[in-house]
Formats: C-alpha cells, structure tokens, sequence
C-alpha cells in the first residue's frame, strides 16, 4: 500500500510545492470504515496572508467497487455529522 502512495505524491510532487509528507494507518486488516486518511501533504504557503493559507482534505480513491464504496460512506457520514439539510456531496467533473 506505501508504494502505491509513493508513486501517487511523486505524481503530486510535479505540480504542487511539497515541503513534507507524513503517512499514517492503523496496520489493522479488517476496518469498520474504509474511509481512513492514509497521507498528509504539507505544502509550502508562501503567502503573507493569513487567510490565503487554507487547508482542505483530498481523498484519492480507484474508480472501482472500492472507491464507489468509499463515496457512499463518505456522503452517510457527512449525513450522520451534519445532518441532511446541511450537508451534500456534488460531483465536480
């Protein structure tokens, strides 16, 4: 699994300024939840502006059963978290 997340940051470290990358699991097999961050980029923010430095999370997931599950869990748990009128998962492209 960490050397498929190597090459994916290899790919990222391209195109966007990459000052760190800390990965994290849980090592355990059998999850309750497959959605689970496995990496954090830290990229560099050079900018002066507190408010221009933001943060944001990216979940990079196959486009397979894996990841369509993946996608469900996520839009059950934005609903369990914030209810279903304050929250909606929209596909972007």
């Amino acid at each position: 699994m960490w050397k498929n997340v190597e090459k994916v940051v290899q790919k990222i470290e391209k195109v966007l300024p990459i000052s760190s990358v800390h990965l994290m699991g849980s090592f355990v097999s059998t999850k309750r939840r497959p959605a689970d961050v496995d990496f954090v980029v830290m990229l560099h923010t050079p900018v002066k502006l507190k408010n221009k430095k933001w943060s944001f999370d990216l979940v990079i997931a196959p486009d397979n059963k894996h990841g369509r599950e993946l996608l469900e869990d996520n839009k059950k748990w934005m609903r369990q978290k914030y209810g279903a009128k304050k929250s909606e998962v929209m596909r972007y492209r």
